[in-house]
């Protein structure tokens, strides 16, 4: 027998049959499963798939606000952000993630909510959510360095912040386009980043901030930049140099918005969006909207 529902408070057998997919599906370490459950994961936010009672598949709504132009204004649209959208492989071939997502799209239209966003684990998997009704829209850049400075003449310092420190330099720097997730979401951010001995820092060079960015460094010789956000005024190939020459024993890669001035080439999708209200309603497609380093 098959049932689709959110979990129940105390349902501790659930959670761990959800931990089991994790590690499965995604090859989550215990460490990160520990932080996420412990600190970010809400009953009432995750849809599971059960057959005889026993958890095969999962799917979470985080709450957050995609802020778009609509009409030539700055609207903000009510939006829940789906994660950890997963399978046990052992039950694959049911459609239970199809199912997860029928069901998430009637709770979410009951519950007056605008649009859906998520970030397709993998690219093969665009085509799936497009049959689901979802359409490609957050797009981003991508640079990656082998061959690194050796030194940091330009003596930009990376200056550790505080969750609370980081989202009030964040807020003015990001882009008009963009979604806003909730401080708790940023904190989860800031703990699981820290696991990977990274963390969020403000670039500085003689007192002054060039910019923000959110590290990842999953080995000594990996280096992920999963945000940088350039102060106005600033040339961001002047904080992505200094970024190489910090970094430059390891393969840096950096994450950052699209801009008017980014070339089509050097563009790619982050996401993809799924709209609940009439299409007169719909943003603008600006192909410039930001998809963050939260929970991708």
């Amino acid at each position: 027998m098959e049932q689709i529902g959110f979990v129940s408070q105390q349902d501790q057998a659930a959670v761990e049959q959800m931990k089991q997919i994790w590690r499965e599906c995604f090859q989550a370490e215990e460490e990160y499963l520990e932080i996420y459950f412990s600190t970010r994961y809400r009953p009432n936010e995750t849809l599971v798939y059960r057959e005889n009672g026993v958890v095969l598949g999962m799917l979470t709504l985080f709450p957050c606000i995609y802020r778009a132009f609509w009409n030539g204004k700055l609207r903000e649209y009510n939006a829940r952000y789906l994660f950890a959208v997963a399978t046990l492989p052992s039950a694959q071939g049911k459609q239970i993630s199809t199912k997860l997502l029928a069901y998430a799209d009637k709770v979410l239209q009951e519950e007056g909510v605008d649009l859906a966003l998520l970030a397709p684990a993998t690219s093969q998997l665009y085509h799936f959510y497009e049959k689901r009704g979802y359409r490609k829209w957050f797009k981003g850049r991508v640079l990656s360095f082998r061959n690194n400075q050796k030194f940091n003449d330009s003596k930009v310092l990376l200056k550790p912040l505080s969750a609370e420190e980081y989202i009030q330099c964040r807020n003015p720097l990001l882009p008009k386009d963009t979604v806003l997730w909730t401080n708790e979401h940023l904190h989860f951010a800031d703990t699981e980043s820290r696991l990977y001995h990274g963390g969020l820092y403000k670039l500085v060079q003689d007192g002054k901030c060039l910019g923000l960015c959110n590290l990842y460094r999953y080995t000594k010789d990996e280096v992920i930049i999963k945000e940088l956000l350039v102060e106005p005024g600033i040339e961001e190939n002047r904080v992505i140099e200094a970024l190489r020459g910090i970094f430059h024993d390891s393969v840096l890669t950096v994450r950052l918005p699209a801009t008017e001035q980014s070339k089509q080439e050097d563009t790619s999708f982050f996401g993809m969006i799924r709209f609940y209200r009439e299409k007169e309603e719909y943003p603008q497609d600006t192909q410039q909207a930001y998809l963050s380093f939260v929970l991708d």
